[in-house]
């Protein structure tokens, strides 16, 4: 008889109704933003691109959690060869572009707070599609290795023998060097960048703030070319905000999901030589 923990009951139960919702909801929200940033006047400024992109590749990663959520329903789609394969390998792109991608616009916000007069010529449309591009030939080619480290195979599990997607036999400590790798990359390296821009804008921000109170209290005509400089670019310091705020958010909720997918990897590997 299989004994069933209270935890592991409250863990099924939450990704039984929580996960469709978050699929369903997030493609929903993704989809409309596709549509907002690519297919409106918004597509004229070069973070609409960066936040497009962002979707699409989440939607991506959204998928793959579908497809594993369906074996609850005895739909294996996420365990038959080839798709195995598939939806690991998007699911690391996925992974991969989307935290680059905010550190691409974290990092373009940063020169358009400490450089406004050449914000024009360095952040522009064109520039973005370029970093996108060239971020994308970088995922696909740093997730290929998972082609070789997945696969269907059988395993023990608390419920008898069963054939899941894992790792291919033989390639367990290069997968363990891999998942090393890939963590560096896509969570220690991004983390720091990310902090440490938000840090700087934070701080620019703050200073512009300042002196715009300052302008505003004083009344001296001389001032007042000053003053409009400063109105000018509110419209960009709320851009600026609002992106600070996504960049955060999208941080703080990839750190427990990282946290965990390497505690569920060397737990994988230990059971693999048990």
């Amino acid at each position: 008889m299989v004994n069933v923990s209270v935890a592991d009951v409250l863990l099924h139960n939450i990704q039984l109704y929580y996960s469709p919702i978050l699929v369903h909801l997030g493609l929903l929200g993704n989809c409309l933003s596709v549509c907002v940033f690519f297919g409106t006047k918004l597509r004229r400024a070069s973070s609409s691109i960066y936040l497009g992109a962002l979707a699409v590749s989440d939607s991506g990663f959204l998928v793959t959690i579908f497809v594993v959520w369906l074996n609850m329903f005895h739909v294996h789609l996420f365990n038959e060869q080839g798709f195995c394969q598939f939806f690991v390998y998007l699911s690391t792109l996925c992974s991969f572009l989307s935290v680059w991608l905010v550190v691409a616009f974290t990092v373009e916000r940063y020169v358009a707070v400490k450089y406004p007069l050449r914000r024009q010529s360095l952040c522009t449309v064109a520039r973005a599609k370029v970093v996108i591009i060239w971020l994308t030939i970088l995922a696909v080619l740093l997730s290929s290795p998972v082609l070789l480290f997945s696969g269907p195979r059988t395993v023990l599990t608390r419920y008898g023998n069963a054939t899941l997607c894992y790792l291919v036999n033989g390639w367990e400590s290069w997968a363990t060097v891999y998942n090393g790798i890939d963590t560096v990359l896509t969570f220690a390296v991004p983390l720091t960048i990310i902090v440490i821009f938000n840090t700087l804008i934070a701080r620019n921000l703050y200073k512009l703030d300042h002196i715009r109170r300052t302008l505003t209290i004083e009344s001296d005509v001389s001032n007042e070319k000053d003053a409009r400089a400063i109105r000018d670019r509110m419209p960009q310091t709320k851009v600026t905000k609002m992106l600070l705020l996504v960049s955060s958010a999208f941080l703080c909720l990839n750190m427990p999901s990282f946290v965990l997918r390497v505690i569920a990897f060397y737990v994988r590997i230990e059971v693999q030589y048990v």
